[in-house]
């Protein structure tokens, strides 16, 4: 559920009321919620502004969903100021790894030829670390140096 306002109380009272009314149409499909898998996130650009909970009732039990600095949706890691470091650092550290593997069959002996490696470096590697770039990519450059890092290895 996705709501906006003018304040983060009244963001909570209707993500409340909407979290019921949602929970009533799926139970009429035939369908059930678990409100333990919920996570809430609040987009604010205000520094000391506090992030309240949410107080979730699901047949008669009570959930308490605290607000998290960070959320995965779609594979994309958002915080609450939309600043994608910890995306990077996500999909940097996964880069690695597949780089890491590719090295494994550069083996100078008999090793896979170097265009078929370019190949799969660009498969593998380049598809991790430009996934959604369009959403995160804003040309700082402390996420560049992270990602040149990987290019580089």
């Amino acid at each position: 559920l996705y709501t906006s306002s003018t304040s983060l109380e009244l963001n909570v009272s209707i993500l409340c009321d909407s979290f019921s009314t949602v929970t009533h149409i799926l139970e009429n499909l035939g369908l059930m919620i678990e409100p333990s898998k919920s996570e809430l996130t609040h987009f604010s650009w205000r520094c000391k502004e506090t992030r309240p909970h949410i107080d979730l009732m699901h047949h008669n039990t009570p959930y308490h969903v605290k607000p998290s600095e960070t959320i995965k949706w779609l594979g994309v890691w958002l915080n609450s100021k939309l600043l994608f470091c910890k995306h990077v650092q996500m999909i940097t550290t996964k880069a690695h790894r597949i780089a890491a593997g590719i090295q494994m069959l550069a083996n100078t002996v008999k090793g896979l030829h170097q265009s078929r490696l370019r190949l799969i470096y660009n498969a593998c590697v380049r598809s991790v670390m430009t996934y959604a770039s369009p959403v995160w990519w804003r040309r700082q450059k402390t996420l560049a140096n992270k990602l040149s890092t990987v290019q580089n290895k």
